[in-house]
């Protein structure tokens, strides 16, 4: 009796165990851990970055350009807006993995300060789509942006939409990430890097949103609006990202986010006007 006592108490344990690992929040970036060590091992990252850079030969620039700035950081953050108020919880997880994608990312590129391509190789050996960056490359910072965005969404999301939304969303995701390579800003093993920030960040992000709810509060979500309109209106009238071919683009976007903003206020307006008559002593 007490051996199937001790049998059933490890079982449960292992179950335990199993049901603590979560494989939307540590595949991914395993999986990238594993290419940056196997890009070390194989001496592949400059190979591979001559490679995938050269497919803008086939798209043109103006692909590329359009698909990078969508992890920029003022742009991802204005795509929050719509989100804010109806599940105020993302937007605010969003937030919060923000700020600590950013803090990796900045503290790696400070901290390891290495050269870029077109600080290493002749120019004439590769495309440069926008401008040349010289210096910081490690890890890319548009990469950790939209991973985090995305890491976000795929941890809040529930599990029947998940299967729906999760492929077209990484494979955007990716997209960014090799649009990083494609203008000549950052070698494939800083896209690696990218991933791996980002998704920690979205992790730990959701982690702290979860237990630290001030941003769903109705002053922390007044708070979050007035922050990400901020975003949105910069982006639209001021802001310029380094690719003057994306400009209507850039504008588009951040019209989308203040104008689905402005229908949802409407809604709510409208179901607040509905509720109140009824609510009122006869």
């Amino acid at each position: 009796m007490s051996q199937q006592s001790g049998h059933s108490a490890v079982m449960a344990a292992n179950r335990s165990s199993q049901r603590r690992w979560n494989s939307w929040q540590w595949d991914l970036p395993l999986a990238a851990l594993a290419g940056m060590v196997a890009i070390l091992l194989l001496a592949a990252d400059r190979p591979l970055f001559l490679g995938f850079n050269r497919l803008s030969a086939y798209t043109g620039d103006g692909f590329w350009a359009h698909v990078t700035i969508l992890g920029d950081t003022l742009i991802a953050l204005a795509l929050l807006l719509p989100l804010a108020r109806r599940w105020p919880e993302l937007a605010w997880s969003g937030l919060l993995a923000g700020l600590l994608a950013t803090l990796f990312v900045q503290g790696f590129k400070q901290a390891l300060h290495i050269p870029r391509p077109a600080s290493l190789l002749p120019l004439d050996q590769f495309h440069v789509i926008g401008q040349a960056f010289l210096s910081r490359s490690f890890p890319s910072g548009h990469t950790a942006t939209v991973f985090t965005f995305v890491g976000v969404l795929m941890l809040w999301l529930s599990a029947r939409w998940r299967r729906w939304l999760a492929g077209p969303l990484l494979l955007c995701a990716g997209l960014v990430g090799l649009s990083r390579v494609v203008v000549g800003a950052h070698w494939p093993l800083d896209v690696l890097g990218g991933i791996v920030a980002g998704w920690l960040g979205a992790v730990l992000g959701t982690l702290w949103a979860r237990r630290w709810s001030w941003g769903i509060t109705p002053m922390g979500r007044r708070c979050l609006t007035l922050l990400l309109v901020g975003c949105a209106l910069t982006g639209l009238l001021y802001y310029q990202t380094g690719y003057p071919q994306t400009d209507g683009w850039r504008r588009i976007l951040m019209a989308l986010a203040l104008l689905g903003t402005l229908y949802q206020i409407r809604l709510e307006r409208q179901a607040a006007a509905r509720v109140k008559p009824a609510a009122e002593p006869h």
